[in-house]
């Protein structure tokens, strides 16, 4: 979320994502499962707020995702520790609050384990992401399952443990690419 996009938001009691979103609420609303990717992290709520290349978004973004129909996030990607564990824990806590599922950093080993899953039209999908890095930043060393790296052997480990734990079928979001190329 660049600094243009939150700009356009705030408002004189805070920021309103709303209006930005607005035209895709008739769609993402009326579906069994919209799922979204989160690719900044969360300030706190009064900020400070950053842009390019350390991002550090306004936390109101997750309730305006929530009333645009959204039901989940992915939350790996290459700005995934622009700040830190606290970044990450601040964007879950967000979500949380929001009430939206999210997939792809965790702020314990426990929560690490866990695999999202939602069931829509009585089909259990599991839901996993990963990312191809950092941006060069170190993902913290005491905490290195606070972000899902793409790993091929722990991709297929965990999409099994899913279908063990009971899942119809595995969604898998990957971040990757070169930026701003088709």
């Amino acid at each position: 979320i660049h600094n243009t996009v939150w700009e356009a938001a705030r408002t004189a009691e805070g920021f309103d994502f709303g209006p930005q979103l607005a035209e895709l609420r008739p769609v993402v609303s009326h579906v069994d499962l919209a799922l979204c990717h989160l690719e900044t992290p969360l300030a706190p709520a009064d900020g400070p707020f950053s842009t390019y290349p350390r991002f550090s978004a306004p936390p109101q973004i997750a309730e305006a995702l929530r009333r645009t129909g959204y039901d989940a996030c992915t939350t790996a990607s290459n700005h995934s520790v622009d700040q830190g564990t606290a970044g990450v824990n601040r964007t879950l806590d967000a979500l949380d609050a929001a009430g939206l599922g999210h997939t792809g950093t965790a702020r314990s080993r426990t929560e690490s384990g866990r695999i999202t899953t939602f069931t829509a039209r009585g089909i259990t999908l599991a839901w996993l992401a990963y990312t191809y890095g950092t941006n060069g930043l170190p993902i913290d060393g005491r905490r290195p399952w606070s972000v899902n790296l793409i790993d091929e052997r722990r991709i297929l480990a965990d999409a099994a443990r899913a279908r063990r734990a009971g899942a119809d079928a595995v969604l898998v979001a990957l971040h990757w690419g070169q930026e701003y190329q088709s």
